[in-house]
């Protein structure tokens, strides 16, 4: 059976799992976009850089020529395609199913169009969820759009419980949907975390990490901060870069709030020089923070996390005072309260590694590649 999965680009949290996939079945991974290292920067990540982990290796993969004028990952015109390249990756492939990692930009459309025309099944692994769109007017339109979206898609691989109720919101079936939940390339962090050794200290050393951009929040969470009664115990270690920093590093000088600028790190040091310091990572994104994977990565060393109700993995990988704390997007009171309480029950000498490991053994790359397979399994029988 032979399988081709659509990417936008070479992802680092996609890239473990065909190398999974690759070792029991013929598949094949096409891109659509050639990413650059300018390409990150103008994402948000505010340097120029390439992954420095392989992410093409284990697996066989091609890319197709992207129209488009503008190439770009997010927006809806950033990749276009020639239908005559698909006819031919059809002819030449032959596949018998078809993976496309949602379904944006509009060359993600169109592949499971052609490929529904032609009889192949099509399966659907995105993460968008309700909470995305605050606007009623585009809630609205989405109800109606999205339907008719969805229909060129016979299976969906849903990342977590939001994701999910997304889908039955929009009329999915149960029949039609399989658990592949969000995950990292477990192996590798937890390699990295066993050969660092976590430095003592007296303070209590909080973590950011990720784009400084306005939904982010960062500026927030230094004035939340700046708020708490045990401000002076309290250092932020900020992993990541982007137009905020500077406004960050100002605004916390003036408040009086210790940060330890840590900047960009690529994979291969993140784990050292940046969550190897982190006893609970903060993640205050108000929008778009569809599941917020930065929390799985952590997680994995037994870390908790205090994160919005706007970042997905929330639902399922928060338990309130256990593995980490929720606050309501936006309420710089209510992050605050979160940071008190996660310190106070700290220092009452409450074990949060043990519960967060638990809770994170059921989002290894292992079970979400089984995950894959249980659909892969199904659509051999119907072969």
């Amino acid at each position: 059976m032979k399988l081709l999965f659509f990417s936008t680009h070479p992802i680092q949290y996609q890239a473990p799992i065909y190398r999974e996939l690759a070792k029991e079945y013929d598949l094949k991974v096409v891109y659509l976009l050639h990413q650059t290292a300018e390409g990150h920067a103008n994402a948000g990540f505010g340097v120029s850089f390439e992954w420095d982990i392989p992410l093409t290796d284990g697996y066989d993969y091609a890319y197709l020529n992207n129209k488009s004028k503008n190439p770009s990952s997010s927006s809806y015109n950033g990749i276009v395609l020639d239908v005559k390249d698909l006819m031919e990756l059809y002819a030449k492939e032959k596949p018998d199913a078809v993976f496309v990692n949602g379904w944006f930009p509009k060359g993600m459309v169109q592949i499971a169009k052609y490929f529904k025309k032609h009889h192949i099944p099509v399966v659907c692994r995105g993460d968008s969820n309700l909470r995305m769109t605050k606007s009623r007017a585009k809630m609205f339109l989405k109800k109606y759009y999205i339907p008719q979206i969805l229909q060129f898609y016979d299976y969906f691989l849903y990342v977590g419980n939001l994701n999910k109720e997304f889908y039955v919101y929009h009329g999915v079936v149960e029949d039609k949907l399989f658990p592949a939940a969000h995950c990292i390339n477990t192996l590798f962090f937890e390699k990295k975390y066993a050969v660092v050794k976590k430095l003592e200290s007296d303070q209590v050393q909080l973590g950011f990490c990720g784009k400084l951009i306005p939904r982010k929040e960062p500026l927030m969470l230094v004035e939340a901060i700046s708020h708490s009664k045990f401000k002076s115990d309290i250092c932020l270690n900020v992993v990541g870069d982007g137009p905020l920093k500077d406004a960050l590093l100002s605004r916390a000088k003036e408040l009086g709030v210790e940060v330890n600028f840590i900047g960009f790190l690529n994979q291969s040091e993140i784990v050292s020089k940046g969550y190897s310091l982190f006893d609970v990572l903060v993640l205050p994104s108000n929008q778009y923070e569809t599941w917020g994977l930065v929390v799985n990565e952590v997680m994995t060393n037994g870390i908790p996390a205090i994160v919005s109700d706007t970042v997905g993995c929330h639902a399922d990988l928060i338990e309130e005072g256990k593995t980490g704390y929720v606050f309501k997007s936006l309420d710089r009171k209510a992050l605050t309260d979160r940071i008190d309480q996660y310190i106070e029950k700290r220092r009452e000498g409450f074990d949060f590694q043990k519960f967060v490991k638990l809770k994170i053994g059921n989002y290894s790359l292992a079970e979400t590649v089984s995950g894959y397979k249980v659909l892969i399994n199904k659509l051999f029988e119907s072969k």
